[in-house]
């Protein structure tokens, strides 16, 4: 029974590990960054890869590979409007937002 239980729980507590791992090698700007989109754009997108919330709306690993990098910055610096629907909410960053996105998106394409 013990050893049951132990062959079930080993690959829970390396999963738990790998994913501790990942989340701390996100540097400070990228994890606000993260941060930022679990608040504002988790409803409709995935944070990382995997199916989203609404059917219309790609992942943010997929946004983030889909447009240059400065390509990204121009359209959050205009509210997060280009090639969004009229489903999109347009945003109002505060200081650092933009920056804090831009790095995690870079970790989400240095992931790839």
């Amino acid at each position: 029974m013990l050893k049951r239980l132990i062959i079930l729980v080993i690959p829970l507590l390396v999963a738990a590990c790998a994913t501790d791992r990942d989340a701390n090698t996100l540097s400070e700007s990228a994890a606000e960054g993260r941060a930022f989109a679990q608040a504002n754009c988790a409803s409709c997108h995935a944070l990382d890869d995997g199916v989203s919330p609404s059917p219309n709306a790609p992942s943010l690993r997929r946004a983030a590979h889909r447009l240059p990098e400065w390509a990204v910055e121009a359209s959050f610096e205009r509210g997060v409007q280009i090639g969004h629907s009229m489903e999109m909410p347009v945003f109002v960053f505060e200081d650092n937002d933009i920056a804090n996105l831009l790095a995690y998106f870079e970790t989400l394409r240095e992931q790839d």
